[in-house]
Formats: C-alpha cells, structure tokens, sequence
C-alpha cells in the first residue's frame, strides 16, 4: 500500500469512526479548563501547545463535533499564535 492509499483507507474508516470521535470530544468538553487554558492555574503551557495541536489536526475532520469551549479553546488559540485551523479544507 502506497503512502497515499493509506489516507484514503483512513479517509475511507472516517464514517466509523467518526461517532467515537464526537464522545471523545464530548469527554474532552468537560476537562478543559477555560477557552484561553486547557489546565487549571498554569496559564498557557506546554499542555496547551500539545493539545491545541492535536485539536487543529481535527479541524481537518468534517463533521467533528467540537463543544462550545472546546471551539472557543481552538479558535482563542487559533488567533492567538497566529496559526490558521484546517477548517476550511475539512473532508
């Protein structure tokens, strides 16, 4: 398998797993702490640089279902380094 079909075979997986997705963000809702911290009296931090990036790679998913804060967090941070998401080439 070339490179490029592993991506379409996970492309091809996103109907499947796309429902456990959604949970996990629904979970993921819960634990951050405010839109601007992901931990709790630390400010930015390297929690922040960690989870922002794993959250921007998401943005690529169509149909991802980010909370309310959640959204909030990826946007705040989105804006604040400067670093666009992957929203607008969502598949």
């Amino acid at each position: 398998v070339t490179k490029w079909g592993k991506y379409e075979q996970a492309l091809a997986q996103t109907p499947e797993l796309l429902p456990e997705l959604n949970e996990k963000l629904k979970e993921l809702e819960q634990m951050i702490y405010c839109e601007y911290y992901c931990t709790e009296g630390l400010g930015f931090s390297y929690d922040d640089i960690d989870l922002w990036a794993r959250l921007r790679s998401l943005t690529l998913v169509k149909g991802a279902e980010f909370g309310p804060k959640t959204r909030a967090y990826i946007d705040n941070l989105s804006e604040m380094c400067d670093v666009p998401t992957y929203d607008c080439m969502a598949m």
